[in-house]
């Protein structure tokens, strides 16, 4: 039974750091050839967005957040 949970939390950690490295490259591409690009296009604004709702909200989620990577980091 164990087993299956060690299989499902490798299997989470692998997807979100891939999930982690297209989301870098969708940035870089975003901010390299701009909003046109077909699929990153959009994707500066979204996090843009997301940015300011971060700022907007205050240290707490910010905190929080800190907290939710360096424990998916463990």
């Amino acid at each position: 039974m164990f087993d299956v949970f060690e299989k499902l939390k490798k299997l989470s950690r692998e997807l979100i750091e891939v999930l982690g490295l297209v989301l870098v490259v969708a940035i870089l591409v975003s901010a390299l050839f701009g909003p046109e690009v077909p699929f990153f296009g959009g994707i500066m604004a979204n996090v843009q967005g997301m940015v300011d709702a971060l700022g907007s909200s205050g240290l707490g989620v910010v905190v929080a957040l800190l907290i939710l990577y360096f424990w998916s980091r463990r």
